[in-house]
């Protein structure tokens, strides 16, 4: 069964996947997954299983077909296989034969009534390193013999394995996520010398509680996750959407932010600079691409700090601001930036 989201996509930055974690808010809170233009909703998926449960999910995702998205599962391979095979199997492991046919067919079933998007958890758990990479390839070949079009990914920690799998090829996963604090340089760097492939894993909002700042931590952090390349994969459980920063709340700044990275091709597809680089207490960059540029900048501390942006850029006075989570501001010589600021800014 197809949908638009099933399609093969040449461009991965375009993905946009939300982790919603009680399938009773699905339905309510389809106007807000439209109003964010999310592709995919992830839900995780029962270990344990039974016909009203599936009838279930089916129903889900056809209501998320209707409404322009696609539902991805978030599912534990190993664990679903060994509950629908007898339990008296001595052999619970993905070598056991049984054990893989009940997985791979549970899989096929799925796509077969329609689900075309999975997040696989815990392969590593399931899978030895030695195996890693031949495992992941022969279930993503399964899945796509029934429909080239399914949308895979999981979380990849193996170094090797992720040098792999950034080479794109038709048995290996769609994307990947990865582990990456998107506001810490050595893991940008990281980020970009990897491949097209990869998506910054949704588990960065640890530090930003702060008293005084959470607004501005928060912005900050989904600033950031929109402004650099890979799908974007965030989680409902990490982000109040009603936190009320000075202007407007988080919600209202996630919709601004979709908006900017969808209308700015530097946002997606663009080559990464960062400047800046002495001080730890700053993280700004530049992306190009072709003739468009966009600079983004963050005070990371709760002091403020005066940037002398023309040692940088000397076209500076071009750049127009796209977004701030302190509201408007201009772009001048020695830009003072406030605790916990971030600032978008795009040259055409």
């Amino acid at each position: 069964m197809y949908t638009k989201y099933c399609k093969i996509m040449t461009d991965a930055n375009e993905i946009f996947i939300y982790k919603e974690n009680s399938i009773e808010n699905i339905k309510p809170s389809l106007p807000f997954y439209k109003k964010l233009a999310i592709n995919f909703l992830a839900i995780d998926m029962g270990e344990f299983i039974n016909d009203d449960y599936l009838a279930e999910i089916f129903s889900i995702n056809e209501t998320l077909k209707k409404e322009g998205m696609g539902l991805m599962l978030r599912l534990d391979l190993l664990i679903l296989s060994q509950n629908l095979i007898d339990s008296k199997v001595d052999d619970l492991t993905w070598e056991n034969t049984k054990v893989k046919r009940a997985g791979l067919s549970f899989l096929n079933f799925l796509v077969k009534r329609g689900i075309c998007a999975f997040d696989f958890l815990n392969l590593s758990k399931m899978l030895d390193n030695r195996n890693l990479l031949k495992g992941i390839r022969e279930i993503n070949k399964n899945v796509r013999h029934l429909n080239e079009n399914v949308i895979t990914t999981s979380l990849i920690e193996d170094q090797e394995v992720l040098r792999h799998l950034s080479r794109g090829m038709r048995t290996d996963f769609s994307f990947v996520r990865t582990k990456i604090d998107c506001l810490k340089h050595e893991d940008l760097s990281r980020l970009f010398s990897q491949g097209p492939n990869f998506a910054i894993s949704f588990d960065n909002f640890n530090n930003t509680n702060l008293t005084n700042y959470e607004y501005f931590s928060k912005s900050q952090v989904l600033s950031n996750i929109f402004a650099l390349k890979g799908p974007v994969y965030l989680d409902a459980s990490k982000i109040d959407i009603k936190t009320e920063g000075p202007f407007y709340d988080i919600f209202y700044f996630m919709e601004e932010i979709l908006k900017i990275r969808d209308e700015n091709n530097s946002l997606r597809q663009g080559d990464f600079l960062e400047i800046f680089k002495k001080d730890k207490d700053i993280l700004a960059y530049i992306r190009s691409y072709k003739n468009e540029k966009a600079l983004v900048i963050n005070n990371l501390s709760q002091k403020e700090f005066l940037l002398p942006i023309s040692m940088y850029l000397a076209d500076y006075s071009s750049y127009k601001l796209a977004l701030g989570n302190y509201g408007q501001r201009t772009m001048v010589d020695n830009l003072l930036v406030r605790p916990f600021e971030t600032l978008i800014f795009i040259k055409k």
